[in-house]
């Protein structure tokens, strides 16, 4: 007697989704074979979904949300606005290492890969901030939104020789604590030095001098437990991470070497492109009423770009 397909669907449906990780055990749970689950898969019935730990939001987050959302819509037009006045800035851990997955040929052997410590890799912290990708019209051409990108690390200089290098020697290492005085360098010396005067401009936030000149600049801060509202942690970690796996690094200058290029060769479009998935993360959000349980839409804008939408 045939089984439909309607029929194992109702089957699966009766198995909680917490117990279809594997096919076999998806099997055994519906009391139906291995093979009408993968069946299932071809066909379409069934799809394969990765989820992903999200931040919990209580009811006061929901509302910053709503708010933040909200203060990127014109009034009038009620539209999203351009965000080319917007720069977004934060820092993540960047690892010099990871599990890697390559395409071998039959009689090749994969390259061999081994660390001290599997749970204690080599990492580094770097701070970055981009704007929008705009059109500068006194230069005549595209500004490609990307501010900088700096390592939280320091110089020293060896006190000892080892096998590693002699003594004298300057070497870089990350900077160990990074509180409220760490700011930027401009010297060669080091990317970050401890420095209050980024401090105090900070918390002047801007100079009466520039208000005159019709300038306007103030320091706001994304709502908490929300990665999903800044452009850095959206995608553009991710993407830059993705280019910097693919150069095999052994010390800490490797690594920023690494991440430097990473972030020269991502693309204009590229960062434009997350600048609309922000967009499209902001209306889910609305629509959630400012929850982060939602799917977020696919917009195809690589095909939107090659027609000439952007």
């Amino acid at each position: 007697m045939p089984i439909y397909r309607d029929e194992i669907a109702r089957k699966l449906a009766q198995v909680p989704v917490e117990e279809r990780l594997v096919v076999r055990h998806t099997a055994i749970a519906a009391g139906i074979t291995r093979h009408l689950v993968t069946a299932m898969l071809k066909e379409g019935r069934l799809h394969r979904s990765s989820t992903r730990i999200k931040p919990f939001l209580t009811a006061q987050n929901k509302h910053m949300r709503v708010e933040h959302v909200l203060s990127y819509i014109d009034d009038e037009s009620h539209e999203f606005q351009s965000m080319e006045n917007v720069v977004h800035i934060d820092e993540k851990w960047f690892n010099q290492d990871t599990n890697k997955r390559t395409y071998m040929l039959d009689e090749e052997l994969p390259p061999q890969r081994d660390r001290k410590r599997k749970n204690f890799i080599p990492k580094t912290m770097f701070l970055a901030a981009v704007a929008r990708p705009t059109y500068d019209f006194h230069r005549k051409c595209r500004w490609n939104g990307k501010i900088g990108i700096w390592a939280l690390t320091e110089k020293y200089v060896a006190q000892r020789s080892s096998q590693y290098r002699p003594k004298g020697t300057i070497c870089t290492r990350n900077i160990e604590s990074i509180d409220r005085e760490v700011g930027l360098d401009d010297s060669d010396e080091a990317q970050f030095s401890y420095s209050k005067i980024t401090l105090s401009l900070i918390s002047r936030r801007w100079t009466p001098t520039s208000s005159q000149l019709g300038w306007s600049i103030r320091l706001i801060f994304q709502p908490p437990n929300s990665p999903d509202l800044n452009v850095l942690d959206l995608g553009l970690f991710a993407s830059m991470q993705s280019l910097q796996y693919r150069i095999p690094i052994y010390k800490i200058t490797d690594l920023i070497d690494a991440v430097d290029d990473a972030y020269k060769t991502m693309s204009a479009d590229t960062l434009d492109d997350i600048f609309l998935t922000l967009q499209s993360c902001m209306l889910c959000i609305l629509k959630e009423d400012g929850g982060n349980q939602y799917k977020l839409p696919h917009m195809a804008k690589a095909k939107l770009r090659r027609a000439n939408w952007f």
